[in-house]
């Protein structure tokens, strides 16, 4: 479905650059050290519109697999690339050979949409671009599952979906609507932000029946309602409880060195709060303190992506329980290092739990001071480096 509508007025006002994600380029290349450096030439618009071009990409590697030892190893190659009308990648391949393209390059469309080329730097200036909202999810499915607060038992629907391939990784967000059929029980929603494709949704009502739909938006719109699916949200024996369930997670992010235009690996340290945990388990709350590490040295451009691949890996984490008597676990802990969404995953042990558990939280968000200028030059003085941020995520499951 194609809607006509109006870009942004700061996309109209403002060029910007066309590049490749990271994460693409890095699934091309398969090595990325010190990150990769891009040169992009816009070619025109494809078939349906959207601008395209050509990206030409290369890391160099030592000997040592990150710049150390005496021989030195570069690694290229070509991609042809289609952006969205905001600059963000919506679709690539890798060329064989090399792509024939012009530095002073520039095109418009019927919409006043044009693409140009400065050099070896690609940039769109967006007039009254057709956007498209994403096509429906498919694969709607709903698992009926119960916790318990208090005395009482709640009940949930697990639900997950499958975004259309095409704009999976533009998506920002995702809302689930639960209508009770044939009962005046409150219909429910439910938004997660990010790129996530599962949310939980609750408190429901025992023995009804729900129609359950799901919507996906990116950028450039809301898609249509999916394929309405419908479940019980319990039968006559109720399903035994899930594991304990922690309903807030919040707090702090620091960096180190700090995120600037010049490649750094990041060592990331994670103090948080766990609030409304319930379940079979002993707590009610938690505090923590993670320790993380990026997988590779990342710039600014991270801030503003989220990779296919993992950005971090887990060095320690340490939770102590609310009560005193509930003791403390320790594990790992998982979560990208971006401003683009994503999910916290990770397992613990120790304490309340004998036995391993996974967490686990289906949308995460965060937000770095600086962030959103990491990487524009200054008016006067320095680029100061991106080095504290805060974050929230959706309820943190823990269960085997």
């Amino acid at each position: 479905m194609i809607c006509l509508g109006l870009a942004s007025a700061a996309a109209a006002a403002t060029p910007v650059q066309l590049v490749l994600s990271q994460s693409a380029a890095f699934s091309i290349l398969g090595h990325s050290c010190g990150g990769i450096q891009e040169q992009a030439y816009a070619t025109g618009f494809a078939p349906d519109g959207y601008p395209v071009g050509e990206v030409y990409m290369q890391t160099r590697c030592g000997g040592s697999g990150r710049g150390g030892g005496y021989k030195t190893t570069t690694y290229s190659a070509w991609a042809t690339v289609t952006w969205d009308w905001f600059g963000n990648t919506r679709g690539f391949s890798k060329l064989e050979g090399a792509a024939e393209v012009s530095p002073t390059f520039s095109a418009e469309d019927a919409h006043g949409d044009r693409v140009y080329n400065l050099e070896t730097r690609a940039f769109l200036e967006a007039g009254s671009p057709p956007l498209q909202v994403p096509a429906a999810p498919t694969g709607v499915t709903a698992e009926a599952s119960s916790i318990e607060v208090g005395e009482e038992e709640a009940l949930r629907f697990t639900v997950s979906w499958t975004p259309a391939a095409e704009t999976a990784g533009l998506i920002t967000s995702s809302t689930v609507t639960a209508t009770p059929i044939g009962s005046a029980a409150p219909v429910l929603t439910t938004t997660i932000s990010g790129p996530g494709s599962s949310a939980v949704i609750q408190p429901l009502q025992r023995h009804t029946k729900y129609r359950i739909t799901v919507t996906n938006s990116d950028a450039e719109g809301v898609s249509e309602l999916s394929s309405p699916i419908e479940a019980n949200s319990s039968g006559s024996e109720p399903p035994p409880p899930a594991g304990e369930v922690c309903e807030q997670n919040s707090g702090t992010i620091k960096l180190s060195p700090g995120i600037t235009e010049a490649p750094h690996v990041q060592s990331i340290t994670i103090t948080g709060k766990l609030k409304g945990c319930d379940g079979p388990a002993e707590p009610t709350e938690g505090t923590y303190v993670a320790h993380l590490t990026t997988t590779e040295e990342v710039t600014c451009l991270a801030l503003g992506s989220l990779s296919l691949e993992p950005t971090t890996t887990s060095v320690s984490f340490a939770v102590k329980w609310s009560p005193k008597s509930a003791g403390s676990s320790h594990g790992t802990f998982l979560m990208p290092l971006t401003e683009s969404g994503g999910s916290l995953e990770g397992a613990l042990e120790g304490g309340p739990f004998p036995l391993p558990q996974k967490i686990f939280a289906a949308s995460l968000a965060e937000s770095f001071t600086g962030g959103p200028t990491c990487g524009v030059p200054p008016t006067k003085g320095k680029a100061k480096p991106v080095k504290s941020g805060t974050f929230t995520t959706s309820a943190v499951e823990i269960g085997s």
